[in-house]
């Protein structure tokens, strides 16, 4: 496996392949979450249409994926679980990320916080989004979100809930992420000594500006220390 990871928005039928054999992969052979990988078809996918799947591979093999779905007529899929009334203010764009997976043999080399990254970029530099949800699975030990996510700034939406449409999950949480509050907070001093924060904001007025970030992706090298 090279250390240079890149990444680009699904766009061809081979790359939309890619997406579910990682699914079979990750969700089905080796979490056993789903028993088919198409057994999200009548609920994650129906957001699809108007859906992005961004994608890391090393070389030609994909090896990881998250899903970016902007806001639209058809909402958003962790309306099945929470209100977002009050998140659609003038002003405010959302999008949300799922399905963020890595095979099992690149787990531990930061590749799913690199794609999360390109996860926000894509939202911010292409959809204009200023606030990012995520339907995570919760921590065993708080029952809430994960630190990893406490600390680049999500906040919970709602209580821990039990996930039916994944075999054996975990309580999972709604997050929302104020992006423009989280880049804020990335450049006082306290903000300067939270690699993650650096991580996914040091660079924001760039991203921010629409005509800084091509759709298609870019390479990029791993994480930096402190991040997974």
């Amino acid at each position: 496996m090279t250390s240079t990871v890149h990444f680009r928005v699904a766009r061809t039928p081979a790359e939309r392949a890619d997406v579910l054999r990682l699914r079979d992969a990750v969700y089905v052979r080796d979490q056993g979450r789903l028993a088919d990988a198409a057994d999200t078809a009548a609920t994650f996918d129906r957001f699809d249409p108007h859906a992005d799947y961004v994608l890391a591979y090393a070389g030609d093999e994909a090896i990881g994926t998250v899903k970016v779905v902007p806001d639209s007529d058809a909402g958003l899929p962790c309306e099945d679980m929470v209100d977002l009334g009050p998140l659609r203010t003038a002003g405010n764009r959302l999008t949300e990320f799922g399905h963020l997976m890595t095979l099992p043999e690149v787990r531990g080399r930061k590749v799913g916080m690199a794609l999360m990254r390109e996860a926000l970029v894509h939202s911010v530099s292409v959809h204009g989004a200023t606030h990012v949800l995520g339907d995570f699975f919760a921590d065993e030990e708080t029952g809430g979100l994960r630190g990893f996510y406490l600390e680049i700034g999500f906040t919970a939406v709602q209580e821990p809930y039990r996930d039916t449409r994944f075999q054996g999950a975990p309580l999972s949480v709604v997050g929302v992420l104020d992006v423009r509050a989280a880049a804020a907070r990335a450049r006082t001093a306290a903000g300067a000594d939270v690699p993650l924060l650096q991580y996914f904001f040091h660079d924001y007025a760039a991203y921010a500006d629409r005509t800084a970030v091509q759709a298609k992706g870019h390479e990029v090298a791993h994480a930096p220390s402190g991040t997974r």
